[in-house]
């Protein structure tokens, strides 16, 4: 008993007072407060609003003209709190004698009137039966209110008085106020047909049996945020496994990422340690040899100084001859000459140390949705085929059929067009330079000024190669550093060019003709489309092939791979089989499929690019499609 009573006590307790309800007022939520703390809560921090927020849940709850004061009595939770309390009551009295508490005689009672609230003995509870004003007073043993059989109920429960018409108790519950009344309320303030309003004892039937189809849902749902905590914690421990994980990974890549530097300080720390014994040595064999020089100079003056000053003339004639001949052949001697260059020393601090490329972290699979569409607004359907970013915000479009290059801003607004002399084929944007460079369909590569639109030609060959070699440049991309690739698919290289002049840097074979081309600087990675080669080689900046991407379409093999683009996130890959089944594809920087960003909505897709805020514009046909992040 004293374990169930514990446990039932602690649902009697104020959350504001920590003590046992006393006339407890309940709100919206359900949840009660005893009358005068939720006064004082009110007052203290809400005073004269018309909402009460809960101290619990903070859900508001309107209230009535007369505030707290009017707020629903818990009667029934007022009915538990007394039964429990008797309980408690009668439960500490098992070991002890209980008195009566009507006679004087200190008899032991066994009885209690539940109306008097009094502990009778036996005596007093046949004379207390007799009166006719206690006819119908609930007396009932101690034992059974120990045992819990006897149920505490209060009168304002069971016959409510009505507060407007005196003496009057309150049978009949009004649908219409959600109130129950008196039979005068139902003449005066609740009358048909405006209101309506049944027996109490029915209302309280019907509405019992509609809750138990609520109590049936409210169930479901309690089980199902239960599933989802279940869930949740079965995610928050998986979470807790993969940061383990990674954090290990991570360090462990992090280890050897710094045994390479550390071998890389090493490898560079012992050159310059041997390089300066061997320049030191260099410098000691000079020094050596001049230092004998000088002492043979100055010993060979001082003593001609010494016989010219002191000798006779007869010793002075006599050693004259040795004299000049020494004096001559020192003096035609030449010092030896140190190289300049000895001394010369320069650490270039390179963009990348080895392969070195720690990672990033993603937390959110980001999706890509259509923010923009704009169509070739020049004369004819036009056929984009290539697009770059140029000062911020804006684009460079080429249109091949009116060999123009259209400037438009990201959200297609038109700005001009750019007449060529030959149908352009792709496009890049060098930033520090504000070039632009055009592969042109002619098989020549222009630069143009974009503040003068002053173009010169690019060679893409070697100067003393035949002029009969075969090229067919297609591509383009541009370094971070200004560095200009130019993709030739016939000869199967591609060209690196000064931006300032154009002239040939270096020419780098491939394996996969350069149909399209990007870079991506961090990585140290150039990625190679290969059209109708159906896969895309991601190399280093010497061409070797690091990893190869094979992308396909519902589980089959693309029959051409477009254009390509990157950033910080990695690869981005657009692709299709017949018209209409375009898809864009995003890989990491090894080539491994992260996800499809564009499944549907591309026809043609050919070239791609970044905007200088991040959005993804690509060209298809004769119009323009922009993606964002969402």
């Amino acid at each position: 008993m004293a374990a169930a009573l514990e446990k039932i006590s602690d649902h009697l307790e104020c959350n504001i007072c920590q003590d046992r309800y006393e006339q407890p007022k309940i709100l919206d939520c359900l949840h009660s407060f005893c009358e005068k703390c939720l006064e004082k809560y009110y007052t203290s921090r809400y005073g004269g609003e018309p909402k009460i927020p809960c101290p619990v849940c903070r859900r508001e709850t309107v209230l009535p003209e007369t505030l707290i004061q009017g707020l629903k009595t818990n009667f029934h939770l007022m009915g538990i709190v007394e039964e429990v309390s008797l309980q408690e009551k009668v439960s500490c009295s098992e070991n002890a004698k209980a008195i009566c508490e009507i006679c004087d005689e200190k008899n032991e009672a066994l009885h209690r009137c539940l109306e008097c609230a009094q502990n009778v003995c036996p005596n007093c509870h046949k004379t207390h039966l007799r009166f006719s004003a206690n006819s119908n007073h609930t007396v009932a043993t101690l034992e059974d209110i120990r045992q819990g059989k006897v149920t505490v109920k209060k009168t304002s429960e069971d016959a409510p008085k009505c507060q407007k018409h005196k003496g009057e108790v309150r049978r009949f519950y009004c649908k219409t106020c959600e109130e129950l009344i008196c039979r005068d309320c139902t003449v005066v303030d609740h009358c048909k047909p405006d209101h309506c309003y049944i027996d109490s004892g029915e209302a309280s039937f019907k509405y019992k049996e509609t809750l138990k189809d609520v109590f049936t849902n409210f169930e479901k749902g309690i089980d199902g945020l239960q599933l989802r905590l279940f869930a949740s914690s079965r995610a928050k421990q998986k979470l807790a496994q993969n940061i383990t994980t990674t954090l290990e990974t991570v360090q462990n890549r992090a280890a050897k990422m710094m045994d390479h530097v550390k071998s890389q300080e090493k490898k560079i720390s012992d050159e310059l340690k041997q390089l300066q014994e061997d320049r030191n040595r260099v410098y000691d064999e000079h020094d050596k040899t001049v230092n004998m020089m000088l002492k043979a100079r100055q010993h060979s003056l001082l003593t001609s100084k010494e016989v010219t000053n002191t000798a006779s003339d007869g010793d002075f004639l006599s050693l004259h001859p040795i004299i000049c001949k020494e004096l001559k052949s020192l003096k035609g001697q030449n010092p030896p000459q140190i190289d300049p260059k000895l001394s010369y020393l320069s650490f270039t601090k390179g963009q990348k140390i080895g392969n070195i490329n720690l990672g990033t972290l993603e937390v959110q699979a980001c999706k890509w949705e259509m923010c923009h569409e704009f169509r070739n607004q020049v004369r004819g359907a036009g056929d984009f085929t290539d697009i770059t970013a140029t000062q911020s915000g804006k684009m460079a479009v080429t249109d091949f059929s009116n060999n123009h290059v259209v400037i438009c801003s990201t959200e297609g607004k038109h700005r001009e067009n750019i007449g060529l002399n030959a149908r352009p084929l792709a496009a890049a944007f060098v930033p520090n330079q504000n070039l632009l460079v055009v592969v042109e369909h002619n098989k020549c590569v222009t630069l143009y000024n974009t503040d003068e639109w002053a173009g010169f030609p690019v060679l893409t060959e070697p100067k003393g190669e035949d002029d009969k070699t075969q090229v067919d440049p297609q591509s383009v991309a541009v370094r971070e550093d200004g560095t200009i690739l130019v993709g030739d698919v016939k000869r199967m290289v591609w060209t690196e060019h000064r931006p300032i002049d154009g002239e040939i840097l270096h020419t780098i074979p491939v394996k996969t003709p350069p149909t399209y081309l990007a870079v991506h600087d961090d990585a140290d990675r150039v990625m190679v489309s290969g059209g109708i080669t159906r896969k895309v080689d991601i190399t280093d900046r010497k061409g070797n092939t690091l990893s190869t991407i094979k992308p396909t379409i519902h589980g089959k093999p693309v029959s051409s791979c477009r254009g390509v683009c990157c950033d910080r996130s990695g690869i981005y890959l657009a692709m299709r089989n017949e018209i209409g089944t375009g898809h864009i594809h995003h890989y990491d920087l090894d080539g491994r499929f992260l996800d499809c960003l564009v499944h549907q909505g591309l026809n043609d897709p050919r070239g791609m690019t970044f905007t200088s805020n991040g959005k993804l514009a690509v060209v298809e046909g004769n119009s323009v499609k922009v993606y964002h992040r969402v």
